[in-house]
């Protein structure tokens, strides 16, 4: 035979020994068919319940620093954000968290007995995972608590799936049951807004910044009980540079007041030396008749009355605008206080003078006398000035010793009631925030909760039929194959060709 002919007896080989052993074929391809129709019918209908969760950016997230100008943040929804709230709903804890209330139903469930579909598929499932229990026997491994294994087996039944290019979210679930389906939906997207406000809540950040408002408090109090003790101390009610500009201005008055006292003493001793000088003169140098006559007429007494009224007067008017201890007011009190005094001496010198003096005398004397009243009084207001002088310029110096330490405990007080108010600020805020989370008011919302589902999902039985019966016709090929090779008759020209090793003359069909 031709060597170009093998392939095709090879072929025909293949297909023979395949015909041959087609009742096994048969028998493979029916029982995997089989197999795989009775469990599609055992499994039983399943339900998907979906809930959509919507990540927002319309909360505030405080900052806890010292900084008095740092203002609460915005998250925007980025897709690093949109991936952590994804990782945070495919997390185990999420999905015991929400099975935590059932436990009871669960165990209480587990004691009912199973119906007979459930015991088959479990037992199918037993003998499935076999090796893994030898396994997890062999290593000692944890087989784990029956509640902890339902919330393994749901939490991968669960499907977390971001929508497109959306900040919309996902959660579906499917089970036997429609209305647990949708309730454990529900329960999880809840319980994932409860956690996120949890993450969200401000209530320790709140705690820090009351103790930090308390300690700051305690601070300002101090500050403020120091800059006393030295208003105290010092002996001064207000600020020293409110301090040092009330005396600058009343320095500059006293200084003022005083060159126009030094004026109005050199006119004052100017009449009082020209007067003296006419009392010392003889009677008829003093003027002639005419002044004898004016003289004579007035009454030394008199004129000094009216003067010690003219001043009270004066007193009066300055009253009703300064004060009893301003300096103009005691000026006119020490030239009332003069004048009296010359009245009184005036009339002890009047009765004893001797008849025969003449009137013009005695007016002369009465007006020396006035211009030495002023004298004397003007004297004093300097002696006053210069005391008022000195002493404002012995607080001014004093107040410039002082400015330093005055001005470190001012901005001591002024720095503690800042950081006072910033952190006060920083509480409502945080109190705020934290009335938010309680009231769950945060970044993600339910958009669309789950509706109990009226329609099973479409069963995968043809598709699962069609898999087993070509997984089934493979099987069924190799296994006959593996039978026909076993088998020690020789069945075919190609198979006595193999055996034997000589070369094929001719093929006799049987």
């Amino acid at each position: 035979m031709n060597d170009s002919a093998l392939p095709l007896l090879v072929w025909q080989d293949l297909v023979a020994t395949l015909m041959r052993r087609r009742k096994l074929i048969a028998a493979v391809f029916a029982s995997g068919v089989t197999s795989a129709a009775v469990l599609v019918a055992l499994q039983a209908p399943t339900y998907r319940a979906t809930a959509k969760l919507m990540a927002t950016a319309e909360r505030t997230q405080i900052v806890v620093s010292p900084a008095a100008d740092s203002k609460p943040t915005v998250d925007r929804v980025t897709v690093e954000y949109l991936s952590s709230e994804v990782a945070l709903l495919r997390s185990p804890a999420l999905v015991r968290e929400a099975l935590e209330p059932y436990r009871e139903r669960f165990n209480a469930r587990r004691n009912e007995p199973a119906p007979l579909a459930q015991r088959l598929v479990a037992a199918l499932n037993s003998v499935i995972l076999l090796p893994t229990k030898i396994y997890r026997g062999i290593h000692g491994v944890p087989v784990g608590d029956p509640f902890e294994r339902w919330v393994l087996g749901v939490a991968k039944d669960v499907t977390i799936t971001p929508l497109g290019k959306s900040s919309v979210i996902e959660i579906s679930y499917a089970g036997r049951e429609p209305e647990w389906t949708a309730k454990l939906v529900n329960e999880l997207a809840s319980r994932h807004v409860e956690r996120r406000a949890r993450l969200n809540q401000t209530l320790d950040a709140r705690r820090f910044l009351e103790a930090q408002r308390e300690l700051l408090a305690t601070k300002q109090r101090q500050a403020e009980e120091a800059l006393g003790a030295f208003y105290e101390r010092e002996g001064i009610t207000d600020s020293v540079p409110d301090q040092q500009a009330v005396l600058h201005t009343r320095l500059k008055d006293w200084e003022t007041a005083l060159v126009n006292a030094d004026t109005e003493l050199a006119e004052n001793t100017a009449r009082a030396d020209f007067l003296a000088n006419l009392v010392k003169q003889p009677r008829a140098a003093i003027g002639g008749a005419a002044a004898t006559t004016r003289l004579a007429q007035a009454d030394p007494r008199q004129l000094v009355k009216s003067r010690i009224a003219e001043l009270a007067l004066q007193r009066s008017e300055l009253l009703s605008k300064f004060a009893p201890t301003s300096i103009k007011v005691q000026d006119l009190d020490r030239q009332i206080a003069e004048a009296q005094r010359l009245l009184g001496a005036d009339s002890t010198t009047e009765r004893g003078l001797p008849a025969d003096l003449g009137t013009a005398d005695q007016g002369l004397e009465t007006e020396l006398a006035q211009a030495r009243t002023q004298m004397a009084a003007v004297k004093a207001r300097k002696d006053a000035l210069r005391a008022h002088i000195a002493e404002a310029r012995a607080k001014l110096d004093h107040l410039d010793q002082i400015a330093s330490e005055h001005e470190r405990l001012d901005k001591e007080v002024a720095a503690a009631k800042e950081t006072f108010l910033t952190y006060v600020r920083k509480e409502e805020e945080a109190r705020f925030s934290n009335a938010l989370d309680e009231s769950r008011i945060v970044n993600v919302t339910v958009a669309e909760p789950a509706q109990v589902p009226i329609a099973p999902e479409p069963s995968k039985g043809p598709v699962v039929l069609a898999l087993a019966a070509a997984l089934s016709l493979i099987a069924g090929f190799v296994m006959a194959l593996l039978r026909d090779r076993l088998d020690p008759a020789v069945k075919s020209a190609a198979e006595a060709r193999r055996i034997t090793g000589l070369p094929l003359l001719a093929d006799i069909p049987g």
